[in-house]
């Protein structure tokens, strides 16, 4: 758009002169070339609003270097053109309208070019650190900038009060943005050195292009005349009044800065040295630590911190200047828009411009630093900054904090380390056999077919628990799907898992009616369980050609049903009892088979009552109705996505990470 501009208007000059007498342009004439003229400089400007705006650089030297090369050019290409004036020794480059015109209305192409992109240099250096005071008069400087393109349809004479009138409260403006000059702190000697260069030189580039905006404006024959345009004079004001006061500025600290580079060097040695000791007296001193000492750092407006387990369950919860439920909303909206932390750090500029914001826009907070804490490849935890400005992290800020969160971490690191050297040897053996004989037992793959999404989520109340699940293939369509809880905790809960398996493997090819597979499981386990122990147990048979499932409880806790199309959740209640209770030919008469049919996208809630059995301190249970309520919330959630969902609402309600059972959730959602 630009350049058509451009074109236009050197076509309307040609006309101008070529058809038209006298030489000065009509009335409409002169409302074209200004409408082709607002036209040019906006896109240009625009083009390089998008381009330099794009760019997240922290080299300021490369920014300023970019603008000198690009005046350099441009200054180059209009020496080129003066020089053919001049060394021809031919008045017709002089004084021929035509030529004399068409000469100028290059220079105005060029440098338009230099101006637009030394403005959003500028603006991108101006907005270095940002506060909310500053960002707020830079927009309106901005706009009023903008809107003075509209003085290309008045005629102003650089004398005129008007003119003084219309550039007096831009300059002003300019002047104000351009002692926001965060950015030189964080030059070194010789990269100040480099600044004054490239200053000096972008001030004599400008100089040279108004020299010659106003040795043109003699010639009474242009038809566009820059020296008495409004725009481009504030323009030429504001670069001056930034290279001048950055080059005083830069100068000013070139004493002090030798001495503050050495002193920098030494805090960060010192913090190197200081990672490989310990902080505060116990691991949760670091936790209150490492949220206020980062939030001061970047000046963040809230931060929430979460400390995961060996074992990658939540240990503890932090949060500034913002509430639980906000965190927790949040942290939905972030896993439906795939943003995960694992082992990288994420920065999101504008969390408003995600799909899938609509519960947190009322909040206040827009840019977002997300922090894994990692030691030796192991994630331990996450800490969220956030800002409620748009783009509100530096990259010296970004810096700074991982060098901090990463002398944490290793604290962090050392206390568990420390925590495990205190137990037993007999203990460590004790739980890595257990350990190793649950992990063998539980299946490594959970994929059915194409028609089922499955996930699962299961944690031990100890190191090692009793909850077992496990899938079969009877058929490419038909599959059999378990979930028990053994009674008990620790390693004797362990081994009787490794007993259900067994029985489990042994019966399931069989291929029998679920009732039937219970009446015989029950005789198998009646006879190596001890009296004390049982297991409850679920069995599912998912047929996905014919959309139905068949399925027995043995005491188990009743699944959950979710119909997406009439958007109620039912629970799979019936007749049976557990495992091992009794032990006689009795059973028979105490277990029920039970068919029911799905359809496409509904979901179905396995779980163990660990799940269902947490309690706040006030001692009231989660319930069965909850997680029946969460479950439809969320059901329009992938399965992975349901799960977290009603992890985090069980804890939430609780005040705990810990749950005082075995703990299983298994979501299936059909396509």
């Amino acid at each position: 758009m630009a350049f058509v501009s451009w074109v236009l208007i050197l076509a309307d000059d040609i006309t101008v002169i070529r058809l038209a007498q006298p030489i000065i342009p009509s009335y409409f004439s002169d409302i074209l070339v200004n409408t082709f003229l607002s036209t040019f400089f906006l896109f240009t400007f625009l083009g390089f609003k998008i381009e330099i705006g794009l760019k997240r650089s922290g080299n300021f030297n490369d920014l300023l270097w970019q603008v000198f090369i690009i005046g350099a050019i441009t200054v180059l290409i209009s020496l080129i053109i003066k020089s053919i004036g001049i060394f021809s020794n031919n008045d017709f480059f002089i004084y021929d309208p035509l030529v004399s015109n068409i000469l100028y209305h290059i220079n105005i192409g060029i440098i338009t070019i230099f101006l637009a992109n030394g403005y959003y240099v500028w603006k991108k250096m101006i907005l270095y650190q940002k506060t909310k005071r500053t960002d707020v008069i830079w927009h309106i400087f901005e706009y009023l900038t903008l809107i003075s393109i509209v003085s290309n349809f008045f005629f102003f004479d650089i004398t005129d009060p008007y003119f003084l009138i219309f550039t007096s409260p831009i300059t002003i403006l300019g002047l104000i943005c351009a002692f926001n000059l965060k950015w030189v702190a964080f030059l070194t000697y010789k990269q100040k050195w480099r600044s004054i260069l490239l200053l000096s030189l972008i001030i004599i580039i400008s100089l040279s292009f108004l020299e010659r905006v106003y040795a043109h404006h003699i010639i009474s024959n242009l038809l566009i005349d820059l020296a008495e345009n409004v725009f481009i004079q504030a323009i030429f004001g504001f670069m001056l009044m930034n290279c001048i006061v950055a080059l005083l500025v830069l100068l000013f600290n070139l004493p002090t800065s030798s001495v503050f580079e050495q002193k920098f060097g030494e805090v960060m040695l010192f913090q190197k040295l200081h990672q490989s000791l310990q902080v505060g007296e116990k691991e949760e001193d670091m936790y209150e630590l490492l949220i206020s000492s980062s939030m001061t750092t970047v000046m963040a407006d809230a931060a929430w911190l979460e400390i995961r387990d060996n074992k990658g369950g939540l240990k503890a919860f932090q949060n500034s200047n913002i509430d639980e439920y906000d965190v927790f909303e949040i942290k939905k909206a972030l896993r439906k828009n795939q943003v995960n932390i694992s082992s990288e750090p994420q920065y999101i500029k504008d969390i408003l411009s995600y799909p899938h914001t609509e519960k947190i826009k009322h909040l206040d907070y827009k840019s977002f630093l997300l922090i894994p804490l990692t030691s030796n490849n192991q994630l331990i935890g996450t800490l969220v900054l956030l800002k409620n400005l748009n783009d509100g992290f530096d990259k010296e800020m970004v810096d700074i904090i991982f060098t901090f969160v990463s002398q944490a971490s290793i604290s962090i690191k050392n206390f568990r380390l420390m925590s495990d050297a205190i137990q037993t040897e007999r203990y460590q053996e004790e739980l890595k056999i257990a350990k190793d004989v649950q992990q063998s037992l539980l299946p490594a793959s959970l994929y059915l077919n194409n028609a089922v999404q499955l996930s699962v989520y299961s944690k031990g109340a100890k190191e090692v628990g009793g909850d077992y699940y496990d899938v079969y293939e009877l058929s490419p369509t038909r599959f059999a799907i378990v979930i028990g809880d053994v009674s008990g905790h620790g390693t004797s809960a362990a081994f009787n898992m490794a007993q259900m398996k067994g029985v489990f493997q042994s019966l399931v090819s069989l291929d029998l009616p679920v009732d039937e597979f219970m009446v015989l499981a029950n005789n198998a386990l009646g006879r190596c369980l001890e009296r004390k122990s049982f297991i409850t147990l679920s069995l599912f048979v998912l047929n996905t050609e014919t959309q139905s499932i068949q399925y027995a409880r043995a005491g188990h806790c009743p699944a959950i049903l979710i119909d997406s199309k009439n958007n109620e959740a039912l629970f799979l209640d019936g007749k049976g009892l557990g495992l091992g209770l009794s032990r006689n030919n009795t059973y028979e008469k105490h277990i029920n088979k039970y068919e029911l049919s799905y359809s496409s996208n509904d979901v179905l809630i396995l779980y163990t009552d660990g799940l269902v059995e947490a309690h706040n301190l006030a001692r009231d249970e989660y319930g069965y109705e909850r997680l029946k309520q969460m479950g439809l919330e969320s059901s329009a959630d992938k399965p992975r996505q349901i799960i977290d969902t009603i992890i985090e609402n069980v804890q939430h309600f609780s005040g705990s990470t810990q749950f005082e059972d075995d703990c299983t959730l298994l979501v299936m959602k059909f396509s």
